[in-house]
């Protein structure tokens, strides 16, 4: 049964599990170098070999895709949040005008249509800039 199991070719690499385990030639498993566990690996899945070390031996290894995976979820910028001014274009042009406006506001942050109709102060904000608001909300989902 020894000669069945060879070594990985990351054998000699400490980042991978494989410097613990001989793999067997056919490829579905692998044995310890640790104690004489053998264990599956169908599908080439270390999963059950990480399990292994971690709960029989307390050794854990980071493979390099996991600490990417962490890396990546350590540097990844918080969602910006987004002022009132940021849904009007900064110069003035035809994207101003009341319905890209209303659009925006509904499409990046999902403001429901009936929230023009019912809340004053957003009412009052866009009479400031805008003379003609629309009067119900099936108005502005018509118009968008």
């Amino acid at each position: 049964m020894a000669g069945d199991f060879v070594k990985h070719k990351k054998d000699s690499d400490m980042m991978s599990v494989w410097s613990y385990f001989l793999v067997a030639k056919d490829g579905n498993s692998a044995k310890c170098k640790r104690c004489p566990s053998i264990l599956k690996t169908l599908g080439g899945s270390t999963k059950g070999l990480h399990t292994h070390l971690s709960t029989k031996h307390n050794i854990k290894v980071i493979s390099a895709s996991t600490s990417q995976d962490t890396e990546n979820l350590n540097t990844a910028p918080p969602p910006a949040k987004r002022k009132l001014d940021d849904y009007f274009t900064k110069t003035k042009s035809d994207d101003d005008n009341l319905d890209d406006v209303l659009a925006r506001m509904i499409a990046l942050d999902g403001f429901p249509f009936s929230v023009f109709i019912t809340s004053d102060n957003l009412r009052k904000l866009l009479l400031a800039k805008y003379t003609d608001l629309p009067k119900s909300a099936v108005t502005i989902q018509n118009a968008l």
